[in-house]
């Protein structure tokens, strides 16, 4: 979560802080490189682009990027936006949760595109434990992999309009990558507390600290079913 959400931070500097905005194009795991302490640090901007500006929504690009991790609208036009980033950031999220590579080919075939295997467990919570990297053992919070496989999800969405943007994203994994959560409860504050602190205080903090996690997940997926309704009524 540390590295999902540094790598998040990144993008949402490109996309909204930078002006005019930059599109990275490339995002995928093997351009986040970690420190000793796994900061990350986003690299090769040899396909980076400026962003649209003023009324413009997209801009027209020959499709580049790496495959697996392209978001399929601009593959199918080449037709790029921050959105095209924020789907190859969920890809690379994906990996982070699953511990699988975005294509690999030493998969049997139904399993060898990764979003194509995990997409039919997005729409069912139950079988989220199923993305978790096996490495783990089971041995996460439950609560914690549901939310970020969530957030994958969203940003993984086949719709632009749908994806939420990067600062959405950074938002919900900010609260995620403080530590591991598991029935209300989280990871201790890693500054040091004055002995005196009463414990009531302290599972106070936790527990506000968890409820305000909480909601930032739960109002980004809200945000992306009122969204994708909306676009469906748009449509219809």
């Amino acid at each position: 979560m540390k590295i999902a959400t540094g790598a998040a931070k990144g993008l949402e500097y490109l996309h909204d802080k930078a002006n005019p905005p930059v599109i990275y194009r490339d995002l995928k795991s093997s351009n986040i490189l970690l420190d000793e302490e796994f900061n990350p640090k986003l690299s090769d901007f040899g396909l980076a682009k400026l962003g649209p500006v003023g009324e413009k929504q997209h801009v027209s690009s020959r499709v580049m990027g790496t495959y697996g991790y392209c978001a399929p609208e601009y593959v199918r036009t080449g037709q790029l936006t921050v959105k095209s980033d924020v789907y190859s950031f969920g890809v690379v999220l994906l990996e982070l949760i699953t511990g699988r590579r975005a294509i690999d080919t030493t998969k049997p075939t139904q399993e060898q595109n990764l979003v194509s295997w995990a997409h039919p467990m997005f729409k069912e919570p139950k079988r989220y434990p199923e993305l978790a990297d096996p490495l783990l053992e089971g041995d996460f919070p439950v609560r914690g992999l549901n939310q970020a496989v969530a957030v994958a999800a969203m940003c993984l969405q086949e719709e632009v309009q749908v994806r939420p943007l990067i600062s959405d994203v950074v938002t919900a994994l900010s609260f995620l990558s403080v530590g591991p959560i598991e029935d209300g409860s989280s990871t201790p504050d890693p500054l040091p507390h004055p002995e005196e602190e009463e414990d009531d205080d302290k599972e106070r903090r936790d527990e506000e600290s968890s409820e305000e996690r909480q909601r930032a997940v739960a109002e980004a997926i809200e945000w992306g079913a009122n969204t994708r309704e909306e676009n469906k009524r748009s449509h219809g």
